[in-house]
């Protein structure tokens, strides 16, 4: 019987099926608090993930900024 699959798992077909993610998704979808983490051991089994960072604002009006991160085959 095989176990759950990590975190490493579900974030890699995450990225495969989707193209990014940001921390929020992680956490919502994922239950990944930790992802520039998850995404540090994904980069050192050699997978490229590019950070873009980016800006808007919040519900509240705030400007925000936050990372994404794209996988690249």
């Amino acid at each position: 019987m095989k176990g759950k699959p990590s975190q490493c798992d579900l974030l890699l077909q995450h990225l495969k099926e989707h193209g990014s993610i940001t921390g929020a998704e992680a956490f919502e979808k994922l239950g990944i608090y930790r992802l520039s983490a998850r995404i540090a051991d994904l980069r050192a089994e050699g997978y490229v993930i590019e950070t873009q960072y980016k800006h808007k604002k919040n519900s509240k009006g705030e400007d925000v900024h936050y990372g994404e991160y794209i996988l690249h085959s």
